[in-house]
């Protein structure tokens, strides 16, 4: 089982966002504030939990949101290829003066297709902090 866990910084209150990422420590068993186990325990536990919509379902993957903690919970479905089964949260923190990415990956796919999917979910967050810093910086005053 792979299981990674890394926080992203994603926006500062002074409106700038902070370009590294660093490893997360997170409490062992930590699947973005619900226990961990295997993607498809979590994903039959997370989908029927309240306060959890779905917001995509496509070939590869199914994804649902949950309503006040914003967590995004996506989930492999087996036409997503050698990743599969693979489960992989992402939710905002506050993390001092800034709001920062956390991001759990259990996948339980071949180690190389495990590590294609966790750079393409890290592409993924880096181009979410590219749109929020443009975001701010519209938003800033002139």
């Amino acid at each position: 089982m792979r299981v990674v866990i890394l926080r992203l910084p994603i926006l500062a209150t002074a409106g700038l966002i902070a370009l590294s990422a660093a490893p997360a420590a997170a409490a062992d068993g930590d699947f973005c504030g619900r226990p961990t186990g295997e993607p498809a325990a979590l994903q039959e536990a997370i989908s029927m939990a309240a306060g959890i919509k779905e917001i995509h379902r496509g070939p590869e993957y199914i994804a649902y949101q949950e309503d006040g903690t914003e967590a995004v919970f996506t989930f492999s479905l087996p036409a997503q290829g050698g990743a599969h089964p693979a489960a992989i949260c992402r939710r905002p923190v506050k993390d001092g003066d800034n709001l920062t990415l956390q991001m759990v990956i259990v996948c339980k796919g071949e180690t190389g297709a495990c590590q294609a999917l966790e750079s393409d979910f890290k592409l993924l967050n880096a181009q979410i902090e590219a749109a929020v810093r443009n975001e701010a910086a519209r938003a800033a005053p002139k």
